[in-house]
């Protein structure tokens, strides 16, 4: 019998690409998306089958943000679904051009929705235990994050939906500690913020996903990791904007056994976290 993993892996900024209905008329350049995505995600959250199953998104986040909610549109907020900065800043449009009605409800029912469908399916067969809400960030807070101009850690885990006060809990703090000091475990030597190198709820970034999903049955845990891991002069070339796919690979390997002997030590025997 094949053995169904108890915990979903959900990546919901790795995409770069360019949704058919925007073809030609955005404003930005492969770098840019890039950048903007969770870069590497998919990459070092490609765990082994037998451990997680994984949901993600080929769409760009600039372009379909499948981590908010389907109605926040401009101009009630430029950080919704549908976007008109990156995180960074830039204009994801020239002046005066913007996806119409039409673009925007096909790019909802063709990207987001099918996204969430499949969560929520996995989610009511109750062969889900634990959700891990999974993103890479960069180093040092944007222009419009919630902690714009401060060192980040390399590793943050968060059991809160964000928003005022920092939100509702999404999973026990006992889970969150213990996937952190796993992390702790397995990354332990590594170096490169001069902030606090693995933190709890700090910062509290805002997170749809969690909020939707970890208020219920299923506990969800967001788990950030900065880009200082790899996106630096040793193993990223910015002309070919190409990263050291052994560094990616060793990343991969040791969050993989940090979220094994997390799982060994945190699934009850009748199945829950």
């Amino acid at each position: 019998m094949t053995r169904i993993p108890p915990i979903a892996i959900i990546i919901p900024h790795g995409g770069y690409a360019v949704p058919e209905e925007l073809a030609g008329i955005h404003a930005l350049e492969p770098f840019d998306l890039f950048f903007e995505a969770d870069s590497c995600a998919r990459d070092i959250f490609r765990l082994a089958d037998g451990l997680c199953e994984r949901f993600e998104t080929d769409i760009s986040r600039v372009f379909m943000d499948v981590d908010r909610p389907p109605m926040d549109l401009p101009p009630r907020t430029a950080d919704g679904v549908i976007k008109i900065e990156t995180p960074t800043g830039r204009s994801v449009y020239p002046e005066g051009v913007f996806p119409d009605e039409i673009a925007i409800a096909n790019m909802l029912r063709r990207y987001y929705f099918p996204f969430h469908t499949a969560i929520e399916k996995a989610v009511s067969s109750k062969r889900v235990r634990l959700i891990l809400d999974c993103h890479t960030m960069m180093p040092v807070g944007p222009e419009h994050s919630v902690d714009a101009g401060s060192p980040r850690p390399l590793f943050s885990v968060q059991n809160l939906s964000g928003g005022a006060g920092g939100g509702d809990r999404t999973a026990p703090d006992r889970l969150a500690e213990a996937l952190l000091e796993n992390l702790q475990k397995s990354f332990g030597a590594e170096t490169g913020t001069v902030a606090k190198r693995f933190t709890l709820n700090a910062p509290v970034f805002p997170t749809y996903t969690a909020g939707r999903y970890g208020t219920g049955r299923v506990p969800v845990l967001r788990l950030s990791v900065s880009r200082a891991l790899f996106l630096t002069d040793r193993y990223f070339n910015y002309e070919r904007m190409k990263v050291d796919a052994a560094r990616l690979d060793a990343i991969r390997a040791r969050l993989e056994s940090a979220i094994t002997r997390f799982m060994e030590k945190n699934l009850q025997p009748g199945g829950k976290f």
